[in-house]
């Protein structure tokens, strides 16, 4: 069985329409594997075409852009992750102090790194430091060779910072820049940050905007791209993006570390894009209206239409059903019926308590599943740290038990207006008969009945007589509670002074 990353080269390989043949040998694997995995392909391909649930596609789409299930094969770390990085920031730190300082004797060493490194709890040999402070010291001196691309072939991909001022308060807004060298062709788009979910994003609108899949796309290190470093520079790429890889059909490349030259153009692009744009115009009533401004200039950027339409011509087609934008995350529910997401946390109905649900994690909401696939939730998403998404119709059930538990919940606390009024008003002495309520009517008919007991109005039940206002208030609707105590469905009339 192959792994992720061979099955991602198959796939990419037969979009880019080269025989199982040749593929079996360009990649010195068995041309039955490949039959395997192309059989596999179109034919998961076929069913995504055709289906109509949006659940289902989400379930093929998994099955089609997934790794094939094989036991783990462990990976000796010894310079890579945690430590190359922290590694490489005490050499810009001295880097830094030269520029400060200017000639100085205050030089690092082997031995200090390695001792420093190892005061910080990172468990490494001083010949690991040894051999990588040596190849640092070692770099040759940079030559720059002019490339050139064919159309369709290569498109490269960064992020830049833009500073504006959104509904009168300085933003950072991250700026997604994707560029085709051939035809010079720059897309931009605006996001609140830079997390997975937004990149993901970004790289389905350029295929969408431009018609089509370049038949490989440069990426730097970023964490969106690269999972970790392995011992002799080989590098894990995210999951996640294998798979859109697989689903579009372009290949994935990345840079050197902190080699951002080797995509030169996408760097150029997007300094370029952020003068033309925001030089001038800065302040925008919300990211909306700046995105609607961006829409309408980024045209003045890409004048020449004619390389852009031969480079249409060469792009990999694009699938006929989108590939479904949330990212997956499974989840144990605790036991408050809570979810973790992103240092975040959300509820589920309280039957969920103990069990693992799937969550669609989006740019600005969650879905969360069952693991039958039906929606059991849905959330903005939360952009802060440790804060809480709570619906309170996710515990009837538990505070019909636990009535008691009502009154100081963060349920109660985080629910609309009308229910905290209506509690509050009428049912603070009767909470079990309040979620009653609340979970019989929808907020519109919640509304209705607040408006008229406020304005002093009788209730006329079917099979009851009339109430006034004030019995209402101090008995706490006790007749309505006893309908629904009794199961009986309450149909209101006409309601009168």
């Amino acid at each position: 069985m192959v792994s992720i990353y061979m099955k991602n080269d198959i796939l990419s390989l037969k979009r880019n329409g080269m025989s199982n043949r040749k593929i079996a040998l360009e990649l010195n694997i068995s041309k039955d594997t490949v039959n395997k995995y192309v059989k596999e392909m179109n034919k998961l391909t076929k069913l995504i075409e055709n289906e109509t649930d949006k659940q289902q596609i989400i379930k093929l789409q998994k099955e089609l852009v997934s790794a094939p299930i094989r036991k783990g094969v462990s990976v000796r770390k010894i310079f890579s992750g945690n430590l190359k990085q922290r590694f490489y920031e005490l050499l810009k730190q001295d880097e830094d102090k030269d520029l400060i300082l200017g000639l100085n004797k205050q030089k690092v060493t082997a031995s200090l790194l390695h001792r420093k490194l190892r005061s910080e709890g990172f468990n490494v040999g001083i010949t690991t430091i040894q051999i990588e402070y040596k190849r640092y010291k070692n770099r040759n001196k940079e030559t720059f060779i002019k490339q050139k691309y064919e159309p369709g072939f290569r498109a490269e991909y960064d992020f830049h910072e833009i500073k504006v001022i959104i509904d009168g308060k300085l933003k950072k807004v991250h700026q997604a820049t994707v560029t085709l060298p051939y035809s010079n062709y720059i897309f931009v788009k605006h996001y609140e940050n830079q997390k997975f979910e937004t990149f993901i994003d970004s790289l389905v609108h350029f295929f969408e905007e431009i018609g089509g899949v370049p038949k490989q796309i440069v990426f730097d290190n970023m964490r969106n791209v690269v999972s970790r470093f392995v011992y002799g520079g080989s590098k894990i790429y995210n999951e996640e993006l294998i798979k859109l890889s697989n689903y579009y059909g372009f290949k994935i490349m990345t840079t050197n570390p902190r080699s951002g030259n080797e995509k030169g153009h996408v760097e150029n692009s997007g300094k370029i894009a952020r003068t033309e744009l925001f030089t001038f115009s800065y302040k925008f009533n919300s990211l909306k209206s700046l995105r609607d401004y961006v829409f309408g200039e980024i045209n003045k950027l890409n004048q020449d239409k004619i390389k852009l339409i031969n480079e249409k011509t060469q792009l990999i087609n694009l699938p006929k059903t989108r590939y479904e934008l949330g990212r997956l995350e499974q989840s144990k529910v605790n036991h408050e019926s809570i979810i973790m997401i992103e240092s975040n946390y959300y509820s589920v109905p309280d039957s969920y308590v103990g069990k693992s649900v799937y969550s669609n994690v989006y740019i600005g909401h969650i879905n969360v599943y069952n693991l039958k696939h039906e929606l059991i939730a849905s959330h903005k998403k939360i952009e802060g740290n440790k804060e809480h998404s709570i619906n309170i119709l996710h515990y009837t059930s538990t505070l019909l038990k636990k009535p008691g538990a009502l009154t100081n919940s963060l349920a109660l606390k985080q629910s609309p207006k009308i229910y905290q009024e209506l509690f509050h008003k009428y049912f603070t002495t009767n909470p079990k008969d309040f979620i009653k309520l609340i979970s019989e009517n929808d907020i519109y008919e919640l509304n209705e009945l607040l408006v008229k007991l406020n304005n002093g109005k009788n209730i006329k039940c079917s099979k009851t007589n009339e109430i006034s206002i004030e019995e209402v208030s101090s008995n706490q609707l006790t007749q309505i509670s006893n309908l629904f105590n009794q199961g009986e469905n309450i149909q209101w009339r006409q309601l009168s002074n």
